[in-house]
């Protein structure tokens, strides 16, 4: 981790035929040291987005649960002939549950469970027929071989536990702080087992593996039963976990982008987290966002976007807008940025202050600002760009250095062409993700030409 802190992309995710593309440019973002880590949080709304998020970010960190589904830790755990230690970290207040499912070799499935019945008890279960242990129609635990310990609040309510599982010829054990809990003495037989984890009964886990530093693209789950919500309330669980860990975040800049960012100016990226850091006086930034109403007002005042046939006006208070609503004005914009890419990014105009609403499809905030963000509710829209802002007593700005493509609306689909749009962008990402980086001098050259005046635009244009 760099001194000054880590650069955490936050989305809210996912449609797979959109957020494909944004992986890319994330993962290159990730090669070239500008990203530290990828929180992803699971808010897929049919079965087959999930799925394929399950298994694009097989890491999961926040796992509320509520029926039998287990998470698959990303390594097997190899047992030899001198058998084999697992070690995590979670914190949870109840239920914590860790699955050995046999993937090779003889032997039964085992299910531990830590903090069970309220925080009362552990239990280590055996299943010895395939499949019994995920199979909630198949397994009774009330009759298989169990060991059960009385385990009064063994989990504590803040912070962290860790828990060390000894598997091989000695039979199973389990430690919790280095403090033995648990054992089942039957000898274990050599090979591999799958690495399962949840947590039931409706508590929040936090989990660590030891793999989980190497891994910057972590996956964060809700539970299933959010797959099709009915309203934005569930984003609250996200803002949520980031303002009750504000102090672990302290140091980072947080950036969140929409899941159908389509394109990313990673040279612009590096200046836009380089300014980020060095203004503490801003809450929120915005990226230049080609498809976004604020930003393609001040793109076309500025002469980025020519004044031709389409006007793109200030909405009102920055909410909605002509351009919001309308599919065809969007891939007509969406086509020029495409053809004309060097006019959004070649001019290098100052930021511009702006505390009205601005869609929030690729921002950055400080960390040490997340404290006053725990109760965002319905609407994180609003919520960021008036309530927490004022609450930080600071201003919000948009940053024209750093160009992102955001691909539609809800309200724009329908009017649309977005598969032919995605094969366009394809075409691009293939084009400018092969180009070399640029470094860190050049970028700082950039910045200083620019000059730290941020002249008030917005108010100039609303009046």
């Amino acid at each position: 981790m760099r001194v000054d802190g880590k650069t955490i992309l936050v989305t809210f995710a996912g449609r797979r035929d959109r957020m494909e593309l944004l992986a890319r440019y994330v993962e290159a973002a990730i090669e070239r040291g500008l990203i530290d880590e990828w929180h992803v949080w699971d808010f897929a709304r049919n079965a087959s987005d999930a799925l394929w998020l399950q298994e694009r970010f097989p890491v999961v960190q926040a796992t509320p649960n509520y029926g039998l589904t287990y998470f698959r830790a990303t390594r097997r755990l190899e047992v030899g002939s001198s058998g084999a230690r697992l070690k995590a970290k979670v914190r949870a207040t109840n239920d914590v549950h860790i699955g050995l499912k046999r993937a090779s070799g003889r032997g039964p499935d085992y299910e531990i469970v830590i903090g069970g019945w309220g925080n009362r008890a552990s239990a280590i279960r055996k299943f010895r027929e395939a499949g019994e242990l995920l199979d909630m129609a198949r397994r009774d635990p009330s009759v298989a071989p169990t060991i059960v310990r009385d385990t009064p609040n063994v989990l504590p309510e803040f912070g962290f536990v860790s828990i060390a599982l000894n598997v091989g010829r000695q039979g199973l054990s389990v430690a919790i702080d280095g403090e033995a809990l648990m054992r089942d003495s039957e000898p274990i037989e050599p090979g591999e087992f799958d690495v399962l984890y949840r947590t039931g009964f409706g508590a929040n886990g936090d989990w660590r593996f030891a793999d989980f530093e190497a891994r910057p693209m972590r996956r964060f789950s809700v539970g299933p039963e959010l797959y099709y919500p009915k309203d934005a309330m569930f984003y609250t669980r996200a803002y949520q976990y980031y303002g009750a860990n504000a102090d672990e975040f302290a140091n980072d800049v947080i950036l969140k982008c929409d899941d159908d960012i389509a394109y990313v100016d990673l040279e612009g990226l590096a200046r836009f987290v380089n300014f980020r850091r060095k203004h503490e006086e801003f809450f929120l930034v915005s990226a230049d966002v080609v498809n976004n109403g604020v930003c393609a007002f001040f793109q076309q005042a500025a002469g980025v976007i020519p004044h031709g046939d389409d006007r793109f006006e200030l909405p009102p208070g920055g909410l909605c807008g002509s351009l919001w609503s309308d599919g065809a004005k969007a891939e007509r914009l969406h086509r020029f940025f495409l053809s004309n890419r060097a006019r959004f990014q070649g001019a290098l105009r100052p930021p511009v202050r702006w505390n009205e609403r601005v869609s929030i499809n690729f921002v950055a905030l400080l960390g040490q600002d997340l404290k006053f963000i725990p109760d965002v509710m319905r609407d994180d829209e609003h919520d960021l760009c008036y309530g927490v802002r004022k609450r930080t007593k600071k201003e919000n700005c948009i940053y024209p250095q750093f160009t992102a493509s955001h691909l539609s609306f809800w309200k724009q689909d329908a009017g649309m062409n977005v598969a032919a749009l995605l094969e366009a962008y394809r075409a691009l990402a293939d084009e400018t993700l092969n180009a070399p980086a640029v470094s860190q001098a050049a970028i700082e050259e950039a910045e200083s030409k620019v000059g730290a005046d941020l002249p008030q635009v917005a108010e100039r244009w609303a009046a």
